[in-house]
């Protein structure tokens, strides 16, 4: 079993891979969009270069695309109901350079795996257009993918700290309420020696 804090590491971790593999997934089907722009012959080029899972890649990377923005969004809440977490995510420019770096690795390591699983020689795989533009596409959604995480991020951490002084301001309005006043029932002031006086004789 892992100890506290390795448990707290993977979770830092899980937001970054979903991040990731989603950014991967979209920079890799926007590549060939824009390498073959005809849908009938890209569907032709995907299907001879190992990529017949595709749409089952796109169903996952959606899913955790939408667990990664989620588990930011919950981590940056309860970071800003504590005191003291002022800016406690990962900054803009280590993001979006941890995102490029995996997103890369990924989209390559994806390119060489699809053509050694349907025999098409490396030298193919590894062509001028195609992974340059590749490349520069997951340069690009790894950055626009970092800005968002961070500015959900911090959305949801403001949250937070307007949800603390709404508890705190809450808390402190219910200690410093003054208690009511004793009522004294109209009709008590009637009975003798309550202060009130009986009516005269006639």
């Amino acid at each position: 079993m892992l100890p506290p804090m390795g448990w707290r590491a993977t979770g830092r971790r899980l937001p970054l891979a979903g991040a990731g593999v989603a950014g991967g997934v979209a920079g890799h089907t926007l590549a060939y969009a824009l390498y073959v722009p005809d849908p009938g012959t890209r569907l032709a080029v995907l299907a001879s270069s190992g990529h017949t899972y595709w749409s089952a890649a796109v169903a996952a990377a959606m899913v955790l695309g939408l667990v990664s923005i989620g588990t930011t969004v919950l981590s940056r809440f309860r970071a800003g109901l504590e005191p003291g977490h002022l800016g406690a995510g990962e900054p803009l420019a280590r993001l979006a350079v941890r995102l490029t770096l995996l997103q890369m690795t990924i989209y390559l390591v994806q390119e060489a795996l699809e053509r050694l699983a349907v025999g098409v020689p490396l030298n193919d795989a590894v062509d001028g257009r195609l992974v340059l533009s590749g490349v520069v596409i997951q340069i690009l959604v790894a950055v626009a993918l970092a800005v968002l995480v961070t500015w959900v991020g911090r959305v949801a951490e403001v949250a937070g700290q307007a949800w603390r002084r709404r508890r705190r301001i809450r808390s402190e309005s219910l200690v410093a309420r003054p208690r009511p006043a004793a009522r004294v029932r109209p009709v008590l002031l009637l009975v003798p020696g309550l202060g009130g006086r009986a009516p005269p004789l006639s």
